[in-house]
């Protein structure tokens, strides 16, 4: 596992300087969460949980900033971060990169600007990261980019789990569901057709016979939107 140095902290008097200008693209309850800065660069704000879990001992920030690498190392595209601080006043971490030039995915789609052979393109890349060993819990038409080169990029990769080999069938099943969270996706992949887009995920993951057969009987268990 990779590991940042020790953050670096950052008082008010520097935070301040470091979004001068910046436009607030996400908040919550709890405060500002991504800015975009005059310079396009963007700056992901993390707060602590509240209640004691694994984060507290492993937190997300420094998930998203090893799982960046992780992902480049696998040669999926992803956010280049640049810095992480810590902010002892406020209690979070922050962490800055370039804006990665792209559009999300369901805003393609809801535009216009992207079609059916987007979502058959991402049968394949969601073939490619289980093949790679990338289970990406937060996966959703928002958080892939369609690049300017017409490829998929990655971005809010906290919650993601990379390991050396394949994923197995449960996970992948498992997975599906994950696409599934957000109902303007469910709409979009609804009207595409999910068994077309799960006959096109198994053909670019070369999943045929029992194994199609068992990952369908996991995939009605998991996600049964998909299984007809």
């Amino acid at each position: 596992m990779f590991l940042p140095g020790r953050a670096a902290p950052i008082n008010a008097e520097e935070f301040a300087h470091l979004r001068a200008g910046a436009r607030v693209l996400e908040c919550d309850a709890r405060g500002e969460k991504v800015l975009l800065t005059p310079d396009n660069r963007i700056i992901k704000l993390f707060y602590p949980r509240r209640r004691f879990t694994s984060a507290r001992i492993y937190p997300y920030a420094i998930r998203f900033w090893n799982n960046t690498k992780r992902l480049r190392d696998k040669g999926i595209t992803s956010i280049e971060c640049e810095q992480l601080r810590y902010d002892p006043q406020q209690r979070r971490h922050v962490i800055t990169y370039p804006l990665l030039p792209g559009t999300p995915l369901r805003d393609c789609l809801h535009e216009g600007r992207c079609g059916g052979e987007h979502l058959a393109k991402l049968a394949g890349f969601m073939a490619t990261l289980h093949t790679s060993g990338i289970l990406f819990r937060s996966i959703h038409l928002g958080n892939i980019l369609v690049l300017e080169d017409g490829g998929f990029g990655l971005i809010d990769v906290a919650d993601m789990t990379v390991r050396p080999w394949s994923l197995g069938l449960f996970r992948r099943a498992r997975n599906f569901r994950h696409l599934l969270h957000d109902r303007r996706d469910r709409e979009i992949l609804g009207k595409y057709g999910y068994q077309v887009f799960l006959a096109e995920y198994e053909t670019a993951a070369g999943i045929s016979g029992y194994r199609s057969r068992l990952l369908r009987a996991l995939i009605k268990r998991y996600a049964p939107a998909f299984s007809g």
